[in-house]
């Protein structure tokens, strides 16, 4: 089974709603290197290592990624390289003059972030403070690969992350068209056959296929605006070695859904995006799609199982047959604790499993970062009265298979990895300055 989640954290000045969200949720992929807990009592886990403290300044995370055993970290100010096994710090990327990272993502498996910055500072001939520069940084050195040229994104919240990465290919936005680039050297590979009519928004890339958002259609355009007021939302997919067209689809199926709504990728391949019926409005639902481009029943966002609020609808993940999600249950108990966990049927929309007050596979604690891999479902919890801990559960049964206390006074994780047999915590969108960027735990 291969990890899908949203790999493509915001950040900087441009759009942070739901894809900063998103950017919580890259990469849980602890016990698939065969860390095994038994016993009646829960295990335990003490610091390997530490980072430093970041110094004081504003605290605008950007993302944080790991490839190899490399660990990176981006903020708006600088992204830093560290060593995954000792924490020791290997490089520092600062962009040139004063100008700021606004987005980054990464093609992890080819060791390669992609990072936007703006113009502030850099020469007399980019004084503007746009995020049109996407910079390619080798991941193992920090270096600098290579530079391309990016649109302006119009409209904002609709263009707002103008890259993604992912299959040795970097999808930018330019002139109204989706092109890749070399993820090692930056040369042009080819430039998307979009629909007619349509204009690009977000895209997500994975090994398989590049999944974007565009904005179809339409009548309503008085002030000839590139996209029409009553333009429609739709999905798409292309082949990440020629982009060519593998399908297109309105997101909203017969009901249809606005361009501007408040819309975020949880996974490339499969395709399942996380959308309001219009701006940022509490119904709505998760869409998904097989393989052809072919709808699955949607999974809404209130039902029996509970609620799915707007600022919890991408603590989620997919594999290639279920969505794995934490509504907030629809009755709670005293000893229940906030988000329950509820796996759904991709091909039906249907729960498979969880969900409810008498179903709470989290044992009463709260979860709110999870990843499924290699047939593993790896869900970080927390309790008012307990400390941080891991649990790991069965995919298709819901069952629980291991868990393990990490300690207390962890404070607030964004995204964890797995390095050998240590787990690796991550935090880059804290609302606190100050705050240490990676921290190791090991089996004590």
């Amino acid at each position: 089974m291969t990890m899908r989640v949203n790999g493509v954290p915001s950040g900087g000045r441009v759009g942070r709603a739901l894809t900063a969200t998103g950017a919580a949720l890259v990469a849980l992929g602890w016990l698939a290197t065969g860390c095994v807990f038994s016993g009646d009592e829960n295990e335990a886990m003490g610091v390997a290592w530490d980072t430093p403290a970041d110094r004081k300044a504003e605290p605008h995370g950007t993302g944080a990624w790991l490839s190899g055993d490399s660990l990176v970290r981006s903020r708006f100010d600088a992204v830093t390289g560290f060593d995954a096994a000792t924490g020791g710090r290997r490089w520092e990327y600062v962009p040139p003059g004063r100008s700021s990272v606004c987005h980054a993502t990464a093609d992890t498996a080819r060791s390669v972030l992609v990072l936007v910055r703006d113009g502030d500072g850099a020469s007399s001939s980019a004084k503007d403070t746009s995020c049109t520069t996407a910079v390619g940084i080798d991941m193992k050195n920090g270096r600098e690969l290579w530079q391309a040229p990016l649109s302006e994104p119009e409209p904002l919240r609709f263009q707002d992350s103008s890259v993604s990465a992912g299959g040795g290919v970097a999808v930018l936005l330019q002139k109204d068209q989706l092109s890749a680039v070399d993820i090692r050297t930056g040369k042009h590979r080819w430039k998307a056959a979009l629909p007619k009519d349509c204009v690009p928004g977000r895209t997500a890339a994975a090994e398989r296929q590049v999944a974007a958002f565009l904005a179809c259609g339409g009548d309503d355009n008085l002030w000839d605006e590139k996209v029409a007021e009553d333009a429609e939302l739709h999905t798409a997919a292309f082949d990440p070695a020629t982009g060519a067209l593998k399908w297109s689809a309105p997101l909203g199926g017969r009901r249809a859904i606005g361009y501007d709504a408040s819309a975020a990728f949880v996974s490339a391949d499969p395709v399942v995006v996380a959308a309001s019926e219009s701006g940022d409005g509490d119904q709505g639902a998760y869409f998904s799609f097989g393989r052809d481009g072919r709808p699955n029943p949607p999974v809404d966002f209130n039902g029996p199982y509970g609620e799915i609020k707007f600022h919890s609808r991408l603590m989620a993940a997919a594999d290639d047959r279920r969505l794995y999600v934490m509504p907030e249950p629809p009755t709670k108990r005293s000893r229940d604790s906030r988000y329950h966990l509820t796996a759904f049927d991709l091909a039906t929309g249907a729960p498979v499993w969880g969900g409810t007050p008498g179903d709470d596979r989290l044992h009463g604690d709260s979860g709110y970062r999870l990843l499924v891999r290699d047939g593993r479902l790896t869900v970080l919890t927390s309790h008012r009265k307990n400390p941080y801990r891991v649990r790991v559960l069965d995919p298709a049964t819901g069952e629980q298979r291991e868990i393990y206390d990490l300690p207390d006074g962890m404070g607030s994780v964004d995204a964890i990895f797995t390095h050998r047999d240590r787990l690796v915590v991550a935090r880059y969108d804290a609302y606190a300055t100050g705050s240490r960027p990676f921290t190791a735990y090991e089996r004590r």
